[in-house]
């Protein structure tokens, strides 16, 4: 962000400056992250694990329809 607003008006602004700046807009100042460093090893297999046994997959079912689910951000 910094570099882009640098780049883009000609502007620079202190680190905690620009934070303050942020929050008075109701935005957050955030590092992003590949991965969450708290996350499990096998996050992704406790992942499909649950969603499995929230959609009953688990147990036989004579329904022909698939289930379609959807994330919105």
């Amino acid at each position: 962000m910094h570099a882009l607003i640098e780049n883009r008006y000609g502007v620079t602004y202190h680190p905690t400056y620009f934070a303050r700046k942020l929050r008075s807009l109701g935005m957050h100042y955030a590092k992003p992250r590949p991965m969450d460093p708290r996350s499990p090893d096998d996050a992704e297999e406790v992942f499909a694990e649950r969603l499995s046994q929230a959609l009953g997959e688990d147990e036989a079912s004579d329904e022909e329809d698939p289930v379609i689910l959807g994330f919105f951000r």
